[in-house]
């Protein structure tokens, strides 16, 4: 039988893979926060069950705070620095899963056992792909059939909640550029604006002359034919640096920005005749730092 990924290449392959590991990861990370958060407060990390027993085991916190402290940009709240051995941890622990994730999970999932069995098969394709090793076709199967149970698990919650279905459309999920920056959305229940211009977070300075490159996530569960992304990048009120469509962001600073700080302004728009903003399903706002000159001009 021949394989649904046969003429996709290995990039694009492990691409794929890579963005539904990312999308049930968010989608995760969104549940247990919510949930710990209703229960036990904004401080949940360090909320103690009992004297004897706190809700999240030192092993788990020093793993999570050691992430923090090596990429503190990246990982701006502790639940956002967790991987999905935690994830296995916070959904299958006994009393975890009896109080908050069984009412989620056993429509499809038959208990904990079968839900850390899927993770855990799932862990070593992902580690894989964060070393950037091969995968096989029947990896890649497994790998976008395990995530998308789980989605579907998670929509299908919120569903019940009233949540996500009054406007179901995609959302970016996902930050990344070309350096190093990488930032996971934290509520898409509104646009999303960011800064790249904090000394203690995502900090992007531009010279001109500079080539700048950005890519935004979408959420995987949607087919991408479903939806077009449009950008533009203005230095100033109606003056573009560039525009362009795709997920996939570039341009090249030029002297005409220098001291201007550019906007980079993306849109997702599905193919429905209704839209969550009128006009758009979703849109990012990403501010730099100003232009400055070319080196040669000030040195």
């Amino acid at each position: 039988m021949s394989s649904v990924f046969f003429g996709i290449n290995e990039i694009e392959l492990r691409d794929i893979c890579r963005h539904h590991i990312d999308t049930f990861e968010s989608w995760s990370r969104r549940l247990i926060d919510e949930l710990f958060r209703g229960k036990y407060g904004v401080d949940y990390f360090d909320y103690k069950i009992s004297d004897e027993q706190p809700l999240v085991k030192n092993e788990v916190k020093q793993r999570i705070e050691k992430r923090m402290s090596d990429n503190p940009r990246r990982f701006p709240r502790k639940i956002d620095a967790i991987l999905m051995e935690d994830i296995v941890y916070f959904f299958c622990r006994d009393d975890l899963y009896t109080d908050f994730f069984k009412q989620v999970l056993e429509p499809f999932f038959s208990g904990p056992n079968e839900v850390r069995s899927v993770l855990e098969r799932t862990i070593p394709i992902r580690n894989k792909l964060s070393h950037g090793n091969t995968i096989s076709h029947h990896e890649a199967e497994q790998c976008i059939c395990y995530t998308n149970d789980f989605i579907e698990v998670f929509k299908l919650y919120y569903q019940g909640l009233g949540k996500e279905r009054d406007y179901n459309v995609p959302v970016f999920l996902r930050i990344k550029d070309c350096k190093g920056n990488d930032v996971v959305r934290e509520d898409s229940s509104y646009s999303w604006e960011k800064s790249f211009k904090h000394p203690l977070g995502p900090n992007v300075q531009l010279r001109s002359g500079d080539e700048y490159k950005l890519w935004v996530e979408v959420d995987s569960s949607f087919d991408s034919s479903a939806y077009d992304i449009n950008w533009r990048v203005e230095y100033s009120i109606n003056d573009l640096l560039a525009k362009g469509s795709g997920n996939e962001i570039s341009f090249t600073a030029t002297n005409k920005a220098v001291s201007y700080s550019p906007e980079i302004i993306v849109i997702l728009k599905t193919k429905k005749e209704w839209h969550r903003f009128g006009k758009s399903d979703d849109w990012i706002k990403i501010r730099l730092n100003e232009v400055l000159p070319p080196i040669e001009d000030t040195y």
